[in-house]
């Protein structure tokens, strides 16, 4: 193993734990956990199984729907997803255990623990695109799309989100007759998470200059 592919391994292992601790924290908080979140977290209350294992589910459709996408165009490695979907998940799992139980059912606190998770969750996303290695099954998506549509990949990244809460609401109406999940910390995580994880991207990167020339003194 290369001495530059190793640290970006283990920046890729840290950015999946911090976005599995983002994860759970917005179930801490019971406020709505992100839109990406939002159908796994239902289908684990549905099914009273574990969010991480309906996360890991989940995505496998999300390669699945990649791999009908793009047919021919689909490349072995992009497989690699599997390994980090699988970390990922049993982080989600591991958080949840760690933080249950542990936010009290005050909205004084659920609320800056809310906000915190999205905060979190942005910080471990900006390491993954630091790490450079591959890409989460849902972005990958969104890229597969955009390939093959030739729509921006913002717009599609959006409608993505927007499915998958839309598909969450409907499932929790007919099985919990409510809503279940879906809160102001969906929508906060939907409005903010980007627009911090870029902020965080560029944060880091400036860093990262700052110590080359540092050493080249």
């Amino acid at each position: 193993m290369s001495s530059s592919l190793f640290p970006r391994i283990l920046l890729f292992g840290a950015g999946l734990y911090i976005m599995a601790l983002g994860v759970s924290l917005s179930v801490a908080a019971n406020l709505g956990t992100s839109p990406i979140s939002c159908l796994p977290y239902v289908l684990s209350v549905v099914t009273s199984l574990s969010m991480g294992f309906m996360t890991f589910l989940m995505n496998i459709v999300l390669i699945i729907l990649q791999m009908i996408i793009l047919k021919r165009g689909f490349k072995v490695w992009y497989l690699l997803q599997l390994p980090g979907l699988l970390v990922f998940s049993l982080f989600i799992d591991l958080n949840n255990i760690l933080l249950e139980g542990v936010v009290p059912d005050l909205y004084a606190v659920q609320l800056p623990v809310m906000l915190l998770s999205c905060v979190v969750l942005a910080f471990g996303i900006a390491l993954l695109l630091k790490a450079d290695l591959i890409m989460m099954p849902g972005d990958a998506l969104a890229r597969a799309i955009t390939q093959v549509s030739g729509k921006k990949f913002g717009v599609i990244k959006v409608a993505l989100d927007v499915t998958l809460v839309a598909v969450a609401a409907a499932i929790s109406l007919i099985f919990l007759q409510g809503i279940v999940g879906i809160r102001e910390g969906s929508l906060a995580a939907a409005l903010s998470v980007g627009f911090l994880a870029g902020l965080f991207r560029k944060l880091l990167s400036r860093r990262e200059q700052t110590y080359i020339r540092s050493r080249g003194r």
